[in-house]
């Protein structure tokens, strides 16, 4: 079993974590450099195929987060906690013994009066820079300039006469300037930790990937009509399971035919993933409805047995058919998630949930999880928890009048209520502006 690791760091530390690559059997670690850890994000890039990602610290993490957890990849990250801090004073004491009294340093905060009260250290004269805050939104506050900054005006206003950065990026900044400084020392330990923890995330992923998976296709109108000749049928048969064997030709998967118009794939999770990662199943659709003017629903299932991928499947293809006059694919994961169109704007929501208060919601309105959980997804995704009967219809693909009854029984229950109005066009009626009650959406 080979385990991929793209480890993601600057030029100098990526040494440190390459030490480590012989340190377990069946690993490979392929580097990825940055300069300012704001580069992260866009390093993941150039990743084509990784089971783990690794970064050097949380700041580069934090800027690529979102993007890892869009392409599904696990990711850890080397901390730089209270033995960073440790080992990088005794490092100072035995280097530069002058410093230790008066310096700069960009840690957090808690980590530092944790080793303050360990140690029993007093008047110090220390000054800090407490990053963490910038982290928030993705790193989107994040400013390095703000910390080379911080130490540079330190020290040329006589209060520091060293400085101690995380950054390598601050760090050599800091030298271009003439302002004496030394890198913080991650502890080995850390990093070997990191790594034999990308490792265990790296077998999980390997594991899961072997999940049985099982897709059922079906054709669903030729020429807009429900009830077509047969010989339109049997062409597009044809179509469609030419293009299925092709689907399949580069993965474990294979394809059998189970009646007149419908087809099932069976292969594995990491088969399927990789079908969804290329777009393989929306060129399949396009394909088909160009070539035979059918329009294609798909199900895919996840599960620990194949009767479980073929009900998950199962799940997924009545979520495909509710799409009217256009092909469609969803996938239902062995967790009960419900994942598409697969071949448009991915939108996720939940058949189960342990979130307490979705679970009292459904149970009080009398209505699915499911329901509950597509329309937090849906306010999580707008960002504003304001939106009309218009809005939640174009998300969930339905009616305004359906969408309408369905606001009703969580008006009625008071889990959403009408706070304001709305005027679209110049005539015509103005629409009801609507806001969810949860006071923390999950």
């Amino acid at each position: 079993m080979l385990i991929r690791i793209a480890a993601i760091a600057s030029e100098e530390f990526m040494p440190r974590i390459l030490k480590y690559k012989d340190a377990h059997e069946g690993i490979h670690i392929t580097p990825y450099i940055y300069k300012n850890p704001r580069e992260s994000s866009a390093l993941l890039d150039q990743i084509s195929d990784c089971d783990v990602l690794l970064f050097a610290g949380s700041t580069p993490y934090a800027f690529a987060r979102k993007k890892a957890e869009q392409k599904k990849w696990p990711a850890v990250y080397i901390p730089f906690d209270e033995y960073t801090i440790t080992l990088s004073l005794f490092h100072t004491m035995l280097k530069v013994p002058e410093g230790l009294n008066h310096f700069s340093i960009d840690m957090p905060n808690e980590y530092i009066e944790n080793v303050v009260e360990e140690l029993e250290l007093e008047n110090l004269s220390w000054f800090s820079k407490d990053f963490t805050g910038m982290l928030e939104e993705d790193g989107a506050k994040f400013d390095a300039e703000e910390i080379i900054r911080f130490h540079k005006e330190l020290w040329e206003s006589g209060q520091s006469t060293l400085a101690l950065t995380g950054f390598d990026y601050v760090y050599s900044r800091l030298r271009e300037l003439g302002i004496p400084c030394v890198p913080l020392m991650v502890p080995g330990k850390n990093i070997r930790d990191t790594v034999k923890q990308a490792v265990a995330y790296g077998m999980l992923k390997i594991s899961k990937s072997s999940q049985i998976a099982v897709g059922i296709a079906s054709i669903n109108q030729i020429d807009g009509s429900k009830y077509p000749t047969g010989s339109l049928v049997q062409e597009a048969t044809i179509v469609l399971q030419q293009q299925l064997l092709e689907l399949v030709k580069e993965t474990d998967a294979t394809v059998q035919k189970l009646g007149m118009d419908q087809f099932v794939i069976y292969g594995t999770r990491g088969s399927i993933e990789h079908m969804i990662e290329f777009k393989r199943i929306l060129s399949l659709l396009n394909y088909v409805e160009q070539h035979s003017r059918a329009t294609v629903s798909i199900g895919f299932g996840f599960g620990l047995t194949a009767k479980e991928a073929e009900s998950n499947a199962r799940i997924a293809l009545f979520h495909a058919g509710k799409i009217t006059n256009e092909s469609g694919a969803f996938l239902v994961t062995d967790e009960k998630e419900v994942i598409g169109p697969l071949n448009a704007e991915l939108k996720t929501f939940h058949l189960k949930s342990e979130n307490k208060e979705i679970l009292e919601i459904a149970e009080k309105i009398g209505i699915s999880v499911a329901t509950v959980n597509k329309l937090v997804q849906f306010v999580k995704l707008r960002r504003d928890n304001r939106f009309t009967a218009t809005d939640l219809a174009e998300y969930l693909g339905i009616r305004r009048r359906s969408s309408e009854r369905i606001l009703k029984k969580f008006i009625d229950h008071q889990v959403i209520e009408a706070v304001g109005e709305e005027q679209p066009y110049q005539k015509g009626r103005p629409r009801a502006v609507y806001r969810l009650n949860l006071f923390e959406l999950p």
